[in-house]
């Protein structure tokens, strides 16, 4: 039988730093804790349909918790953005990274595109609601932040590559864009609010598949010389 650790090396232990045990720091979980209520929220009421006071009550946290976090609810929409755009970036890497562009390497990223937002919904009405805003709202500044702007610009760089080329037909790069994210995000950011239209399984294998190949058609009618 093993005898009892000293009182001293038990308190050692628990003075370390909680990621020596693999669960990662308290800070970054309340953080991806008030992201992910905040993609929840934002997304289903909308930026002026949500308070602070939602979110601490959704992620079960004071309401001045947040202002530790956050400086307000419009850093918090920002937080929800980036950290979409970023896994946007992720998904797309081998098709924004790509000197010789072909139409193979744009439909696979589309299709990762497609499953990604069949399991994310949230963040394609994110994203809905942010290239939808008002010109003169608060949400318009997102559109254009360094995060928006940088996916943007490397999409657009992929597609003028593209274009010369002779990958993609001679089309306006800032016409393709919007109609290329119109294509992609309409039916996730809306499915779940017509189940009369879709069906109850909006984004089962089979609803997803009948998607994937809806979808390319589209881009390939978009895109294709």
């Amino acid at each position: 039988m093993s005898k009892p650790r000293p009182v001293a090396a038990r308190a050692r232990d628990s003075a370390r730093p909680r990621e020596a045990s693999g669960r990662g720091p308290p800070e970054d979980s309340s953080r991806e804790r008030i992201h992910q209520s905040a993609l929840k929220l934002f997304s289903r009421y909308g930026y002026d349909g949500v308070s602070l006071q939602m979110i601490a009550d959704d992620v079960g946290l004071h309401k001045s918790s947040l202002f530790h976090h956050y400086s307000g609810k419009l850093e918090l929409m920002t937080g929800a953005v980036r950290a979409v755009i970023t896994r946007l970036l992720e998904i797309l890497k081998p098709l924004l990274a790509q000197e010789d562009p072909s139409l193979e390497t744009l439909f696979e990223g589309v299709l990762r595109l497609v499953e990604h937002f069949s399991e994310a919904p949230d963040s394609a009405r994110l994203l809905v609601t942010i290239m939808t805003a008002p010109r003169d709202s608060e949400l318009a500044k997102l559109a254009e932040n360094e995060h928006s702007l940088n996916f943007y610009l490397q999409l657009s760089r992929w597609l003028e590559r593209a274009r010369r080329h002779g990958i993609i037909r001679r089309t306006s790069i800032r016409q393709a864009i919007p109609n290329l994210m119109g294509v992609v995000l309409f039916y996730p950011a809306v499915a779940n609010d017509l189940r009369e239209l879709v069906g109850p399984d909006a984004f089962g294998p089979r609803a997803r598949q009948i998607r994937k190949d809806e979808v390319i058609r589209l881009v390939r009618a978009m895109f294709a010389p």
